[in-house]
């Protein structure tokens, strides 16, 4: 467990943020809220600094530096 979280720690905070919350918002929903929730979630990310980091590190081969914004 502990080296799942270590793993989990190394990714954009916004992302797992995100994630969470639409796990946690999707518990106990029916399916087409939960996908709803999912698709706005993941609709937000598009807008923040760490996706263009993201796709920029990923791009030049190197490791992407996250900011949480």
């Amino acid at each position: 467990m502990r080296s799942i979280a270590a793993l989990v720690a190394t990714r954009a905070p916004l992302a797992v943020r995100a994630a969470k919350r639409v796990i946690v918002g999707g518990l106990g929903t029916d399916l087409v809220t939960a996908l709803a929730l999912e698709r706005s979630t993941f609709a937000a990310l598009f807008a923040s600094e760490d996706l263009r980091e993201g796709t920029g590190a990923f791009v030049e081969k190197r490791e992407p530096v996250f900011r949480g914004r």
